[in-house]
């Protein structure tokens, strides 16, 4: 017989105020990490969870304070907050504010207030002013605020690191050890990351006190039920084999989040998405918050079939029913192709992970490989495709790998080129790949040489004779 705890709220040990919003709002099932956090958090211990985005771990570290909110009497003091929830990006932020307000749901009363950068903080000093019971913040923001003095940590009884190997990649330790010191120890603290990694396990032994450590997937483990595959392409190329994917009825590409390694390469693939027909939008660091958050709408509606993003902004992104993900260019860390894929195949659903690999990234492919411990099906020709690129992209105006075409420019003096492509790259100006009657005189190619360049009669007549049988 099952154990009750791992299907039934109510058995956990939630206030009936919170188990009767959880069902109203449609959760009836607690997730591995939430059967398994919650009633050790319920008794105030600490907290060390691994742990993917979409396995829960929201409602996994939520629920409990929300419970403990509920035991608490009267409103918190001017400049304060009874919780405390760290996210390293925007948009994670975001989501656990909605989410929280949502397990809270309508009979609850409940003050929260998100901190971020970006934008104004006026409102949001306004709000702390008067007190709340919790805020979500990034730690940039919150720490201008504490050095401001425009919040006041003493009075803090929970605090909630998520995505705690994230927030260390992007230099935020030394604000959030500065945080934590201003709350004081009478706190509980719960610890959550995707991976465990020596700095993360650093930083949980000085914040956590004797922490229940909980986990919802090994390390380097992915879900079982994502498709995994590589197609070899030329880094060239990787446009229209993005495009042929995305046109295949039979590939079921019906929401689809593209990875691009740099904020610069994720907007040239939104871009040459949108002149190739599909509805994408880009989302990177340097887009304003405002953008963000129109991208993830849009994209979470179903408005935006294609969500183009840098490993950065993705994190914390958790939109329903994304049936692909495409790497368009590998991760420098290898763990950063577990959190991508993460992005499908959520909860027992199934999903499909395509990696576009050219001939660079082939060692970056064996360290994913590595760290999954699994050889993934590999498909495709690199050299094949990579001869192929350049009419492809001349047959589609296509122009640099995840780039624009470059126009000619009309003032320059230079000759049109001949429209026979040498195979593999461009006619050089020695005259290989040119028609033979066309070639400069001599035995062999001559040098290029700086000026003007010089047409002889043999050019010139090669030059007219194709213009009149094209005009034929």
């Amino acid at each position: 017989m099952k154990d009750k705890s791992l299907n039934d709220f109510t058995s956990l040990g939630l206030p009936t105020l919170i188990t009767d919003s959880l069902t109203a709002g449609g959760f009836t099932e607690p997730t591995k990490i939430q059967a398994q956090a919650i009633p050790k958090l319920l008794e105030g211990r600490d907290m060390m969870g691994i742990a993917q985005t979409g396995s829960g771990k929201t409602a996994a570290f939520g629920l409990p304070i929300l419970a403990g909110l509920l035991e608490l009497t009267g409103r918190p003091r001017p400049m304060t907050t009874r919780a405390l929830i760290l996210a390293p990006t925007r948009e994670l932020a975001v989501q656990i504010d909605e989410n929280i307000r949502k397990f809270a749901g309508s009979k609850m009363k409940l003050d929260t207030v998100l901190v971020l950068g970006g934008v104004s903080r006026y409102h949001q000093v306004q709000k702390i002013a008067k007190g709340v019971d919790v805020v979500v913040a990034t730690p940039g923001r919150l720490k201008d605020l504490l050095d401001d003095n425009k919040i006041r940590l003493n009075e803090t009884r929970w605090l909630v690191l998520d995505e705690a190997d994230r927030m260390l990649d992007m230099g935020f330790i030394a604000p959030v050890r500065a945080i934590a010191k201003a709350i004081g120890l009478r706190r509980q603290t719960m610890l959550f990351s995707a991976t465990m990694a020596a700095e993360v396990e650093d930083l949980a032994k000085s914040l956590l006190k004797e922490p229940i450590k909980v986990e919802a997937a090994p390390q380097g483990s992915t879900v079982v039920k994502i498709d995994q595959r590589v197609i070899m392409s030329g880094s060239k190329a990787k446009r229209g084999v993005l495009n042929d994917l995305l046109g295949d009825e039979a590939e079921g590409m019906e929401r689809v989040i593209v990875f691009a390694r740099t904020k610069h390469g994720a907007d040239r693939v939104a871009k040459n998405l949108a002149i190739d027909g599909h509805d994408a939008a880009a989302i990177h660091g340097n887009k304003s918050q405002n953008a963000r958050q129109a991208a993830l709408k849009g994209f979470a509606s179903g408005g935006v079939r294609i969500l183009v993003a840098t490993d950065i902004a993705a994190r914390g992104i958790d939109v329903k029913d994304i049936t692909h993900v495409v790497n368009y260019d590998l991760p420098d860390d290898p763990e950063n192709y577990v959190h991508r894929i993460g992005r499908t195949g959520r909860n027992g659903a199934s999903g499909i992970a395509i990696t576009l690999c050219d001939g660079t990234e082939k060692s970056k492919l064996r360290d994913v490989e590595r760290l999954i411990r699994r050889t993934l099906p590999v498909s495709g020709d690199l050299n094949l495709v990579e001869e192929a690129a350049a009419p492809r992209q001349q047959r589609s105006n296509a122009g640099a790998p995840g780039g624009a075409r470059t126009a000619r420019n009309p003032k320059s003096k230079s000759p049109r080129k001949f429209n026979t492509p040498r195979p593999g790259g461009e006619r050089s100006k020695t005259g290989e790949g040119m028609p033979q009657s066309a070639r400069p005189a001599g035995n062999k190619p001559t040098s290029a040489k700086p000026g003007k360049p010089r047409w002889n009669k043999g050019q010139r007549d090669a030059g007219r004779a194709r213009r009149a049988s094209a005009n034929a």
